[in-house]
This record gives C-alpha cells, structure tokens and sequence, in this order.
C-alpha cells in the first residue's frame, strides 16, 4: 500500500479540516485509541532499543498502563507528544534492566517529538490509516472504487508504459472507461485529504482549523490538500 501523499488535480474541492469530533483526549479506550498507532510506536522503540523484543517489552507495559490508568495526568496537547514521552519513559525502564555492556548506546532524552525519525514515522502511519479507510470505503461501495483509483493513479506501476485503464484492470480487477475514470479521480483524491485531515484532528487535544493546518504542515502532508477548498 502508498505511503506517499497523493497530489490533487486542478478541480477545486471542499474538505472540512474538522470534521471529526473523536479526539484522543475523548477516547473512551485509552489502551484501544493508542492500539491505531502501535505499528509506529513499536518502530520508534525498535530503533531505540536495537532490538524488536525489547520493543515489545516495552509495548506491553505502554499497554497496562493504558488499561490501568488511562492517560492520566497527560491527556492533552497532540497525541505524538504523548506517545513520544512514553517511548522515552518505558525505553528507560528497560533499560535500567539491562547490563551496562547491553544496553544501546541511544540518547534517551533527545528521543523528542520533533525528531526527524519519529516525524517521519508518525507521518507514514497517519497515511496509512487514511489508505486504509478509503479502502474499506471502497469495500462498502465497490460500485464507487475510490482506492482502486487513487492507489493505481499515485503509485509506480508494475509496468512501464501501462495506462491507468489498463492497470486498474491487470492490479484491481477493476474495469473503467477513461471518462469514469477522470471523473472519480477528484472525488478520490477528496475523499483521502479528508480522511488524512479526519486522522490528525483526532490526534490534536481541541482542534481548530488553524490547528489542524499547522500540524500538516510539521509532518510535511500539506500536498494531499493542494487545489481543495480547507
């Protein structure tokens, strides 16, 4: 599946940067909403700790915490900053377990929120979560193949040279004349920017548009929403 953002065309479309009113702070589950993310977590501590088992050490104490106590004291501000701070906190309790010659010779502390690795990291998850639901979009309403159209439009085909009917045909078992094919184009693209705009609200504590918008342009998705209305 992409993980690249994909471009909009030039039709200008409407997308609601506030759409959801599901924030993290809300979640009836802290264990459940953070669960969304532990793909990302789990790569983050990888790369901390050098090893995957350590790594989920570490998610399972992240995860009774949860279960336990919910996010306490610190539910507020953006859920990558949460999430960040308790990477550092479970990789230092694993660590003071660890002999001095095993243990990774990472600088805890300066694993920040606005680290390039982490950044990157939470931007590839909120992309993917987006892919994902525009899929199962698609899975509820197969006579309107959004994702079919989006992913073989914005990803490098298997075969040079291939045109998009041809493609979505050969990957997708999907068969589209090329008017229908640039007609659900736009309506595509729309419904990815406001899934992906769907995703980063949920992740802020009070979201405002402006706030929404400040936060694409940290993880550096602001491309999804060229040529829309916001």
């Amino acid at each position: 599946m992409a993980n690249d953002t994909p471009p909009t065309g030039n039709r200008t479309t409407s997308v609601n940067l506030v759409r959801s009113s599901n924030p993290w702070t809300s979640a009836n589950s802290a264990a459940g909403f953070v669960l969304r993310y532990l793909i990302v977590v789990r790569k983050q501590l990888i790369a901390v700790l050098g090893s995957s088992e350590r790594a989920d050490e570490c998610l399972k104490i992240l995860i009774a915490h949860l279960v336990s106590v919910g996010f306490g004291e610190h539910k507020k501000g953006r859920l990558r900053d949460f999430l960040i701070r308790a990477i550092r906190t479970t990789a230092k309790a694993r660590i003071s377990d660890l002999t001095v010659s095993e243990r990774p010779t990472t600088d805890i502390d300066s694993v920040l929120s606005d680290n390039e690795q982490w950044l990157s990291l939470w931007r590839t998850g909120l992309l993917e979560r987006a892919w994902r639901s525009l899929e199962r979009k698609e899975h509820i309403d197969p006579q309107r193949p959004l994702f079919s159209v989006l992913h073989c439009a914005t990803t490098k085909p298997k075969q040079p040279g291939q045109s998009l009917r041809e493609r979505l045909k050969s990957e997708r078992g999907v068969e589209l004349g090329e008017a229908d094919i640039q007609s659900l184009l736009p309506v595509a693209r729309a419904s990815f920017a406001q899934l992906l705009a769907d995703e980063v609200a949920e992740t802020l504590e009070k979201p405002t548009k402006e706030d929404v918008k400040a936060e694409l342009k940290t993880l550096g998705l602001t491309k999804a929403f060229d040529g829309m209305s916001i």
